[in-house]
């Protein structure tokens, strides 16, 4: 994804201490995870891979991987059930 997409996802803002950051609506937050998960490296709300002091990306440990796993198949299952009921009324 283009760093434009996902600032249009997104909505800026500027703490009190003048930090500014992204916050991430619902789905533009699973596709960020799922980006992670596929090139195996940490993303930033912005869109760009996080790099540590020396340059390289940040990889993601077997935690954060499972967590961003288990994030999509919650929204998975939610979005099944939704479409099951919808489907019966």
């Amino acid at each position: 994804m283009a760093k434009k997409e996902w600032y249009k996802t997104g909505k800026a803002y500027t703490d009190k201490k003048g930090r500014k950051g992204i916050w991430l609506s619902p789905s533009a937050k699973g596709g960020k995870y799922a980006d992670e998960l596929h090139l195996g490296f940490k993303k930033s709300n912005s869109g760009e891979v996080k790099v540590n002091k020396n340059g390289e990306p940040i990889a993601l440990s077997k935690t954060q991987s499972a967590w961003r796993s288990g994030y999509l198949a919650a929204r998975k299952d939610s979005a099944s059930l939704y479409n099951y009921k919808k489907k019966l009324k």
